[in-house]
């Protein structure tokens, strides 16, 4: 009886990976898309109007998204059994009553404003926030049920949605009301968004009954907002500095960085955080060894991201820009050096998001989470002080550097946690487990010095490339930019080449983790 007991949780474990796997592959696709058409709108729009609305207005948007359902996510797809289920369609009164709030204070303090356009947008943006914070209902439900095709399916046709309503509103109102453009596609999403999810499980919600109410998951979930409101400040404390400390022209060019350094963070680093989290909250009830192993591959994964964008990609982002976005982004030095340090910034994030993933996918206590919630706290506290410093004496690049110095003290916290827990239940030292798991997601020393020497060697060619382009003059797109610019990107992808045969022959037991870890998903 217990072998079939095995069995059939070994098989509940592997369709858990399967459906985590196909998630991240949808949300891949769905990133993609999402980045092809901020490429064509970083081409058309000034500094100035993308900084309204990719920093000022996404602030309203995420913060209204968050506060209206992160704790719900958190507390529903832990926790999943039939009699907490109501508890899902309060989240439908909460998102509404916090996009109210939002409308009123944009409108009041925008009352005396001489912007209309930023004005007329931003009630758009409230109006979004709440239609989507409506779908969370159904967002729940697929999310309990690990139907993540539904989710990625209605944000791949939303995002369709949305891209095809910026291109056709800033192609009539890019000169007089380019932020208003942003604000009906953002609202467009939010409507096909909602309909299409309602429409994919409306057959199987169930409706909401009073009397059944689980108390105890809505104090959960009250539980989880509030602890997470300190993660959400440190995630968007960047927008909240640039808001209230820089004009929206430094704004814009913080944006494009955002936009393209962040790249990595949006389109393959955060489908795998994601997805991670809801795997490691099913693994960790089983056996302790399938969670060790899935937490050192999917980490050591990420670290290998965030080493390459931050030791090749970050001497390529003048080519970057002229060849994506044109020469008024590739021929700015501000933006140029933005970029670079959102790619240094990513392998903060790959270090953070994923190690915080498994803190949020395994935590089982309100004492971890309170734990959590103060450390994050302290670290909110201490950016707050910190990028007022910075932003003054260096800009925006030095406020990306402050967000690295965040992430890493987030990320060693997260590291502390899982060392302890792991320790817990092996019934091991807590100083060798550590030791233990630093070792298993951290490329080996010799590789690591490859990538420090692979960014030493394109660092000289960078400077050989803008060298030489001043020197014969030549315009971005020319026969002699092209060349040097070949011959810029052969040394970048011959480190790279160097690299993974490196690794390749020294990380034979990762990748044999690897393909164990991927053979569990497709069995």
């Amino acid at each position: 009886m217990s072998v079939k007991k095995d069995a059939r949780k070994q098989e509940e474990q592997h369709d858990t990976a399967r459906k985590a796997a196909r998630g991240t592959l949808a949300t891949l696709m769905l990133r993609l898309v999402s980045f092809g058409c901020t490429q064509w709108t970083l081409r058309v729009l000034d500094p100035t109007s993308l900084g309204k609305a990719s920093i000022q207005l996404e602030l309203i948007l995420t913060t209204v998204l968050f506060l209206s359902r992160e704790g719900f996510r958190l507390a529903l797809t832990r926790n999943v059994k039939d009699a907490n289920w109501n508890v899902a369609w309060l989240s439908v009164p909460v998102a509404t009553l916090i996009s109210v709030a939002a409308l009123i204070g944009h409108w009041r303090l925008t009352a005396r404003s001489d912007d209309p356009d930023y004005r007329v947008a931003g009630v758009l943006f409230c109006v979004a926030s709440c239609i989507e914070g409506w779908a969370e209902p159904a967002v729940l439900l697929v999310l309990r049920e690990l139907d993540v095709a539904v989710k990625a399916k209605a944000e791949g046709i939303a995002t369709v949605g949305k891209t095809v309503a910026t291109v056709v509103a800033l192609r009539y109102w890019q000169t007089n009301q380019p932020v208003t453009a942003f604000g009906l596609a953002q609202l467009v999403y939010a409507i096909v968004y909602f309909i299409v999810l309602y429409k994919a499980v409306w057959s199987r919600l169930n409706g909401f009954v009073w009397n059944q109410l689980d108390h105890s998951t809505c104090y959960l979930t009250m539980v989880f907002t509030i602890q997470g409101i300190f993660k959400h400040f440190l995630t968007e404390a960047d927008r909240i500095v640039l808001s209230t400390m820089s004009n929206s022209y430094d704004q814009g060019v913080y944006a494009m960085g955002s936009a393209y350094g962040g790249m990595a963070a949006r389109i393959i680093l955060q489908p795998i955080e994601e997805n991670g989290r809801l795997l490691w909250s099913r693994l960790a009830n089983g056996p302790v060894q399938p969670l060790l192993e899935s937490y050192t591959v999917l980490i050591k994964v990420v670290m290998y991201v965030g080493f390459v964008f931050s030791c090749l990609a970050v001497n390529y982002t003048t080519i970057v820009l002229n060849a994506l976005a044109g020469r008024n982004w590739g021929d700015n030095q501000e933006a140029t050096a933005v970029l670079s340090a959102f790619c240094v910034y990513t392998a903060f994030l790959a270090w953070n998001g994923m190690t915080e993933a498994f803190v949020y996918g395994v935590a089982s206590s309100g004492r971890d989470m309170g734990r959590l919630g103060v450390m994050h706290g302290i670290i909110g506290a201490l950016f707050a002080v910190s990028a007022p410093i910075v932003v003054g004496w260096a800009g925006t690049v030095g406020l990306v550097g402050a967000n690295c110095i965040a992430m890493f003290l987030r990320g060693a916290y997260s590291i502390h946690y899982a060392a302890y827990y792991f320790s817990t239940r092996q019934n091991q030292s807590y100083r060798s487990t550590l030791a233990q798991l630093l070792g298993q997601i951290f490329p080996r020393r010799i590789i690591i010095l490859a990538f420090f020497g692979s960014y030493c060697l394109t660092q000289v060619s960078l400077t050989r490339f803008t060298t030489r382009i001043v020197q014969l003059e030549a315009v971005a797109g020319s026969t002699s930019w092209l060349r040097l610019a070949l011959e810029h990107v052969g040394v970048g992808m011959t480190c790279g080449v160097g690299i993974v045969s490196l690794a390749y022959v020294l990380e034979t037991d990762f990748r044999r983790k690897v393909r164990s870890f991927w053979h569990s998903k497709q069995d």
